[in-house]
């Protein structure tokens, strides 16, 4: 990075301007070192002169001359004049020669180069240089030629020779000027030597290099191991290259790995992006070194402001903006107007009193400068200080304030003041020149006070100064102001009550009240009273003929208070319907009709209705009633919760109070007390409970109804819920042990509940009635079905058990047929035989009288036997082996039997083997064909 400048010197006048010669630069090196001071003076006359002396350019010396016994002067004579001649002679070639330079156009060299390195903002001299300067001056420059000069630079590392940094600048010629361009290294300089070279051309020819200048690096003298830079701050966000500076033939062990010259090495840029103080080391065999850096911020002052607090000299304050993390030496330093500042946000100097002034505030740290100005008059900045030693005399309702002030010059200032009382701006401002005492006014009697000033310029008003220090004072006392009365109505008495007064309203300490009771129509029954503390007073009510008249007084040290005035009227007008008051988010509201002789507005009177006391009474007095609604009203927790109020709305007229309407109610609503006296009675199956209500003073609500729970005993089972609202129930239970819970509820809740238990059981006279009854409805029964049976005995003789006729055979018959015998119970045989029928054998009679010849006997089980049968023995008697048939003949009576089927194939699906025995189905219980005779309807049943 580089930049230019130029500087003013002296130079001889400029020639005549004279046609140009192009010259060889050796030539002209070799004419700057004959002729550098002048073109040809008598300095340069006597520089020839020595030279021929010492060097015999005339050929003889003056010791010569004095050998052959000659006088030397006549010949010194003419070696001087021979020198003279030939410096005229040289003197003029060089001229010819400068003026065909000129002529020609070829740029002369440039001369009086110089290189410095800029001092860094750090107090060691070990801090690094980065900077670097380079100034020359151009000798033949003209003045008054209009095109630019331009110069090529070229900054090398000396001993590598390597380049940095080449740039080509332009600048107006002037010869009398020196040119300044400067340039900021990437590393500090002290790390290596630098070398600088620069030349000049215009548009047509390019001028030669100068020589090297060079910059010398701490590299070539470091005796030790060395680190740059040290100590020196950068700018958060810095990129920081180090490097360090070692023994011949020696290599750090660290972070320094690029080498720039025999023993410099540097590391790569380290960026760094907050404050910070960082340590960097360079380590090497036998030694080793270290360095500690500044990251931090510039200043960053802001908003100057000055004023004046004593009218003789300036205050400045400014904020001090971003912190800049410096501290010591290297922190930010101020300056105002030249003069140094020892606070880092305050600096006061001399004011020039009504003159406009310019305040200049500079702020100066290693990273940069910064620049503040504010301009004013002193006299409209005035702030002025806080009053002091303020001393004060308290009245009962004003007190005055004293204080003094420690600036002379505040005498003559003209001035408004300010009083902050008791945390709270007072309501007035007070003006005057040097202003130190004021009035304050309309204070509360016997009222401790504290109190502040300060004060502000009236004229130029800027802001308020500093307020006082606090003073305290209370003010006297005074009379009471009157208090609030009213009367209350409780059966046979009349009390008087007066709310107790607040401390703004006492004016003092109450000592005590007096009461005074008057007959308008007799004064001398005037009645005395002083109370202590007491806030009511019960007056008996007797047969008075007319109103009294009441007035109560409070008292303090200063004296009574206006009296208050209340009317007892002779006969009070206290009846009228109470009625249920609602309520709303725990307040009442209460409305009611305008009364047209009211004449100071309307009074609300509440009581706990079941907690009558003595000064148990509240209210309200109502100035105006627009709307004739008193809504939503509760004084200060007077209303509580659980607590059945009476409300009372009263008329103020110029004579006794008027009730207007009686309410009663709760404002809030809770759980009610527990029932009391639960008792059951047990009637058989059905139970009656009954209790007593909740008390009053313990409802704490409106009851809306009782919950009656039914448990069995031991168990918490739920049998039966009921929800009522009388005090008693009835239940019907089965039998068993039972426990009953009854509890009250309101729209607070459910109460405790009350317990009791009972076991259930069957009454004696129920099970008489149930087992009559039943034996009763049993007897009818049978009486009508025995009545009915009766008449239709017939009928049912022929459906149920109708008379069967005894068969009849008819001639002889020989046939074969089945003769079957119960054997034992559930088995049957059954043999074929062949029957020789006799003419009608009897069929009661005994089958012996038959000739039986039996072919083959089979048992077979009842059941195959009668499987395709009458479940009728009677049809199965008797039956053919080949086919079976109606052979029975009767004249009154043919037994039908079924159809004829094979017997055949009932013993091949059904016998078993011969003299095997089955068993028989159960219902077989008779011989079904016997040997004597067939008796159908009389046979007896056979067990096996």
């Amino acid at each position: 990075m580089g930049g230019l400048r130029q500087s003013r010197g002296t130079f001889p006048p400029r020639e005549k301007k004279r046609p140009r010669r192009m010259i060889a630069p050796l030539e002209e090196d070799n004419f700057r070192k004959t002729a550098a001071d002048s073109s040809c003076g008598f300095k340069a006359v006597n520089t020839l002169y020595r030279n021929s002396l010492s060097c015999g350019a005339v050929g003889t010396t003056q010791a010569d001359l004095i050998a052959n016994g000659e006088t030397g002067e006549p010949l010194l004579v003419q070696n001087l004049l021979s020198s003279i001649m030939s410096l005229r002679i040289l003197c003029a070639l060089l001229f010819s020669l400068i003026a065909q330079t000129e002529q020609d156009g070829h740029p002369v060299p440039i001369e009086e180069v110089k290189l410095y390195s800029e001092e860094p903002y750090c107090a060691s001299s070990d801090c690094g240089a980065w900077v670097l300067n380079v100034t020359w001056r151009d000798k033949f420059a003209e003045n008054n030629e209009y095109e630019k000069v331009s110069y090529d630079i070229v900054v090398l590392r000396t001993e590598q020779m390597t380049t940095v940094h080449n740039e080509t600048i332009h600048v107006m010629p002037d010869k009398t000027s020196y040119y300044h361009w400067k340039w900021t290294s990437p590393i500090p300089l002290q790390c290596t030597s630098h070398s600088v070279k620069l030349r000049r051309h215009n548009e047509h020819d390019v001028g030669e290099w100068t020589p090297l200048y060079t910059h010398e690096g701490q590299d070539i003298n470091a005796a030790k191991t060395t680190i740059y830079p040290r100590d020196q701050v950068f700018m958060v966000g810095s990129n920081v290259t180090f490097c360090c500076i070692v023994e011949t033939d020696k290599v750090p062990l660290s972070k320094f790995l690029n080498r720039i010259s025999n023993r410099t090495y540097i590391t790569e840029p380290i960026p760094y992006k907050e404050s910070d103080v960082p340590n960097i080391h360079c380590c090497v065999e036998g030694n080793s070194s270290g360095s500690s850096v500044f990251i931090a911020y510039p200043p960053d002052d802001q908003n100057l402001t000055c004023i004046t607090r004593n009218l003789s000299s300036v205050e400045c304050h400014w904020e001090t903006g971003r912190k800049t993390h410096l501290h010591g030496d290297k922190k930010t330093s101020y300056t105002l107007n030249g003069r140094d500042c020892k606070l880092d946000n305050k600096c006061v100097i001399r004011a020039e009193t009504k003159q406009v002034t310019k305040w200049t505030l500079i702020a100066k740290n290693p990273l940069g400068v910064k620049t503040l100005t504010d301009t004013a008059d002193p006299t409209h900045r005035v702030w002025l200080r806080a009053p002091s030693d303020i001393s004060h005399d308290a009245y009962a309702r004003n007190v005055s304030l004293w204080w003094h002030w420690n600036e002379e010059n505040y005498a003559l200032l003209p001035m408004i003041c300010q009083v902050n009382l008791s945390g709270r701006i007072y309501n007035e401002t007070f003006n005057g020149v040097g202003l130190s005492s004021i009035v304050l006014k309309n204070l509360q009697p016997f009222v401790k006070y504290t109190a502040q000033v300060r004060c502000g310029s009236l004229k130029h008003f800027y802001k308020w100064g500093d307020w006082s220090k606090i003073t305290e004072f209370s003010t006297k006392e005074d009379i009471p102001e009157a208090v609030d009365v009213w009367i209350h109505y409780s059966e046979q008495n009349t009390s008087v009550l007066w709310k107790p007064l607040t401390q703004q309203q006492s004016h003092g300490i109450i000592t005590g009240y007096e009461i005074t009771i008057e007959n308008p129509k007799d004064a001398s029954r005037k009645i005395y009273k002083e109370l202590n503390t007491q806030l009511c007073y019960n007056i008996t009510s007797g047969n008075e003929e007319s109103d009294r008249i009441i007035r109560v007084s409070a008292k303090n040290s200063a004296g009574l208070s206006p009296p208050s005035t209340i009317i007892i009227p002779s006969y009070p007008d206290n009846e009228v319907d109470i009625s249920l008051i609602s309520s709303s988010n725990g307040s009442f509201e209460m409305s009611w009709e305008e009364y047209p002789y009211s004449t100071c507005g309307y009074v609300v009177e509440w009581f706990p209705t079941y907690k009558k006391t003595q000064c148990a009474v509240e209210w309200k007095k109502i100035s105006e009633c627009d709307t004739c609604a008193f809504d939503s009203w509760n004084q200060s927790g007077a209303i509580k919760e659980g607590v059945r109020y009476t409300v009372s709305v009263y008329a103020c007229t110029d004579d006794s109070p008027k009730l207007l309407k009686r309410s009663e109610g709760y404002a809030i609503e809770k759980q009610p007390g527990k029932v009391e006296h639960l008792e059951a009675k047990n009637k058989g199956r059905n139970v009656e409970l009954s209790w007593a209500e909740v008390p009053l003073e313990q409802q704490n609500g409106f009851i809306q109804g009782y919950k009656v729970i039914t448990l069995l005993s031991g168990s918490e089972t739920i049998n039966n819920m009921v929800l009522i609202k009388e005090p008693q129930v009835n239940l019907k239970l089965d039998p068993g042990s039972y426990t009953f819970r009854v509890s009250a509820f309101t729209s607070g809740g459910e109460g405790d509940y009350a317990a009791t238990t009972m076991k259930v059981e069957n009454s004696n006279d129920q099970m008489i009635t149930a087992t009559i009854v039943g034996c009763s409805a049993a007897t009818l029964v049978f009486i009508i079905i025995t009545v009915l049976c009766h008449r239709k005995r017939k009928w049912l003789k022929k459906l149920l058990y109708p008379d069967i006729p005894e068969p009849k055979l008819a001639g002889k018959w020989i046939t074969k047929g089945i003769y079957c015998t119960q054997m034992t119970e559930g088995y049957i045989k059954c043999e074929i035989q062949e029957v020789h029928g006799l003419e009608h054998p009897a069929m009661s009679e005994s089958l012996h009288g038959l000739d039986l010849i039996s072919s083959n006997s089979k048992v077979v089980p009842a059941q195959h036997f009668y499987k395709n049968f009458s479940e009728s023995p009677a049809d199965v008697s008797y039956c053919p082996v080949e086919k079976l048939t109606s052979v029975i003949e009767n004249p009154s009576y043919n037994m039908t039997i079924l159809d004829s089927f094979d017997v055949a194939q009932i013993f091949d699906l059904t016998l078993e083997m011969q003299d095997a025995y089955l068993p028989a189905p159960n219902f077989v219980q008779n011989n079904f064909v016997v040997k004597d005779s067939y008796k159908p309807q009389s046979a007896s049943p056979t067990n096996a």
